[in-house]
């Protein structure tokens, strides 16, 4: 329910408050139909009146002052850190070239034979495999990006062709608060990160494995900044966010 309301009303998880404690707990399998034709402001609307209708829910907004984290580059030359590179011209075309081919398929759809589906299963397998081994010289693939998370809090974000986009919304999801972007950074770029994530897991807090001896990486600030050149600097800002006055349970059809 409430990814639900977070996709409804454009927001991350952070920015809504209140609200009975299912919502964070129950699961629910919804099907609805928006149309062809309906645009993505279209589906956000239809998905509040899903919600207002059939779970009863009832909101109102509010800005608050919150935390803020603004991205920069370390260095005053512009020089970036050894893990956080332009992707190549080469990569650059793939990924133009698959866009258009994606383009294609969807106005021409003919569906992989078996062995095409096979295949990419097991490429998708081995990278996964090399991935969660700490394979440190493992690079994601061309246009692709992958994440691996142990239990001790080990993280490792690897992406061969990513919009700086991208990486700021991880860092917003990571950090519970939004992130600025003020590094000026245009284009797509390869990047290879871990960190010591700061969350729970499984409801526990992350640390040190006493039966491994693999060293932790270093907290995500200080790993944005040693591997990448980015710093992040916390601030105090105003943020829009959502109070949930009443949710219900639906009545199934």
């Amino acid at each position: 329910m409430r990814q639900l309301i977070a996709e409804a009303f454009d927001v991350k998880d952070y920015q809504i408050d209140g609200g009975p404690p299912w919502l964070t707990i129950d699961y629910f399998e919804i099907t609805a139909n928006a149309g062809p034709d309906a645009t993505p402001a279209d589906v956000k609307a239809m998905l509040r009146m899903l919600l207002a209708e059939r779970f009863g829910l009832r909101t109102h907004s509010d800005t608050r002052q919150a935390p803020v984290y603004v991205l920069t580059i370390v260095r005053s030359d512009g020089r970036l850190g050894s893990r956080l590179a332009p992707t190549s011209p080469e990569c650059v075309l793939q990924i133009e070239q698959r866009k258009k081919g994606a383009a294609t398929a969807a106005a021409n759809p003919q569906p992989p034979s078996e062995a095409e589906q096979r295949e990419q299963r097991e490429r998708i397998q081995a990278q996964l495999k090399r991935l969660s081994s700490g394979d440190s010289a493992f690079t994601a693939p061309c246009g692709s990006t992958m994440m691996s998370s142990r239990a001790t809090g080990a993280n490792t974000m690897l992406s061969g062709g990513m919009e700086l986009t991208s990486l700021v919304s991880r860092l917003s999801s990571e950090l519970s608060a939004p992130v600025v972007d003020k590094t000026g950074l245009t284009g797509l770029f390869d990047v290879s990160l871990e960190y010591l994530s700061e969350r729970t897991f499984n409801g526990q807090r992350a640390g040190l494995d006493p039966n491994s001896t693999d060293p932790l990486p270093p907290p995500l600030i200080g790993a944005l900044q040693q591997q990448l050149g980015l710093k992040l600097e916390k601030q105090t800002g105003p943020m829009p966010v959502v109070i949930i006055d009443a949710a219900d349970h639906p009545t199934p059809d």
